[in-house]
């Protein structure tokens, strides 16, 4: 069933990432990170709520339950994203239609515009109709109502705080109506977000799944690393970004979403020495790896369909040519690879567990790398609390994609990384402030 779940949100991932890329195609001025994020809310629901996980099939009932019944229930949004709803979902289908993505269990392509457009107003005055919320959505869309930034923690929090101090009847009236025309005590932003931080918890304590550090962290700020042109050299990630670039000497086409395609990809990964099938760029992390963070860096940009190499902050040279250029090199995209993970949110790529994953590093670049503690098999020491194994949780992963994209080193349970890569970790810390 997991694997099922991941082979459907991997599909939806590509479509969503296919129908960017068409979007900008077809204008250039396009709110493509609006849009997508609303697909990827519609079309996550569609499947989690209405069992339909096909990006392509869409019933007349389908997308009619979805905009009047589940989206106004699950979703707490300000009027003007309901109203780009339908417009996106147009948009959206215009895509599906063009691309032969459309299924053929689908409603007729000619009359899916006319059936959008009479659910325009539905889905409007489904949004405003409190019995088709839930209890929660109804609080929150009063928050969102009063200003509240429902993203940012400590104002969520704060609210939440205020709304748990009404009395029992207050409370009842806003889950039932969304509404609360004359509170006993009006919500306070200043007031509440006062008694949050009073009440947060003590700051956050070493990970007990980490040894204690050999030094501070302003010792290694102020440390002068040194890596070896060999050691960099050996570092998978330089190494598959070297051949990126080498196979990059020529402009190459670039597929809709913004990738090499199948037989750029299957050469590159045949040039490294990986004989794997390829089915998308997208499946092979030690080619993803490389190729955001060469574009995040500028070494690389696709215009018009194409891929064209640049010089990027530090040029391209071979350690036999000139060791010192080539280990300025190998900082420059190992640091533009960090920075942009640290820049990125979990579910574009990013880290999970910072600042934990930063001391995690350092202690894998240390002599003798890093062993990770597994507290399903770890003796009776390790704490059994639900957050602190999610704290390990996300540092494992954070770590694993690192080893994926060839940055970072692993033997067994052991993580292994390296001077070149510390002195990246250096950089990223330093950005970080």
């Amino acid at each position: 069933m997991e694997d099922q779940r991941g082979a459907q949100q991997r599909e939806r991932e590509l479509v969503l990432s296919e129908y960017g890329t068409w979007r900008i195609t077809a204008e250039e001025g396009a709110p493509v990170v609006d849009e997508v994020r609303t697909l990827e809310t519609l079309l996550r629901l569609k499947a989690e709520q209405l069992h339909s996980p096909d990006p392509g099939v869409w019933t007349e009932a389908l997308a009619t339950d979805l905009l009047t019944e589940v989206v106004p229930r699950t979703v707490v949004q300000p009027r003007e994203q309901v109203m780009d709803l339908v417009p996106t979902l147009t948009r959206f289908f215009a895509y599906l239609r063009e691309t032969g993505r459309w299924h053929e269990d689908s409603m007729s392509v000619s009359a899916a515009p006319a059936m959008l457009g009479g659910l325009e107003f539905a889905a409007l005055e489904a949004a405003d109709d409190p019995t088709r919320r839930s209890y929660s959505t109804n609080i929150l869309g009063y928050g969102m109502s009063l200003g509240v930034d429902l993203e940012d923690e400590q104002e969520l929090a704060a609210y939440m705080h205020w709304y748990n101090s009404l009395g029992d009847e207050e409370r009842v009236e806003l889950g039932e109506t969304g509404r609360l025309p004359e509170p006993l005590s009006p919500y306070d932003r200043l007031d509440a977000l006062e008694h949050v931080r009073a009440e947060e918890p003590p700051e956050i304590t070493w990970p007990w799944f980490l040894p204690e550090p050999h030094s501070s962290l302003d010792d290694l700020m102020t440390r002068d690393i040194e890596p070896r042109p060999q050691d960099c050299a050996e570092n998978g990630f330089v190494r598959f970004t070297i051949a990126l670039l080498e196979l990059l000497e020529e402009d190459r086409r670039v597929t809709a979403t913004g990738a090499l395609g199948r037989e750029d990809t299957a050469a590159l990964l045949e040039r490294s020495g990986i004989c794997r099938p390829v089915r998308s760029m997208w499946d092979h992390p030690e080619v993803v790896g490389p190729w955001v963070a060469l574009r995040d860096g500028g070494w690389i940009d696709v215009v018009g369909g194409r891929v064209r190499r640049e010089n990027g902050p530090a040029p391209l040279v071979t350690v036999d040519d000139d060791p010192e250029s080539f280990i300025e090199f190998a900082h420059a995209v190992l640091t533009a690879m960090l920075l942009g993970r640290d820049a990125r949110g979990a579910e574009d790529g990013g880290f999970r567990g910072m600042p934990d994953t930063a001391a995690a590093l350092m202690a894998a670049c240390a002599e003798g790398g890093l062993q990770m503690p597994d507290p399903r098999t770890a003796d009776a020491t390790v704490p059994r609390d639900r957050e602190e194994i999610e704290r390990w949780m996300r540092v494992v992963r954070d770590l694993e994609d690192l080893v994926a994209v060839g940055a970072l080193g692993r033997d067994g349970d052991r993580f292994i990384g390296s001077d070149a890569l510390l002195m990246a970790l250096v950089a990223l810390l330093r950005e970080r402030g």
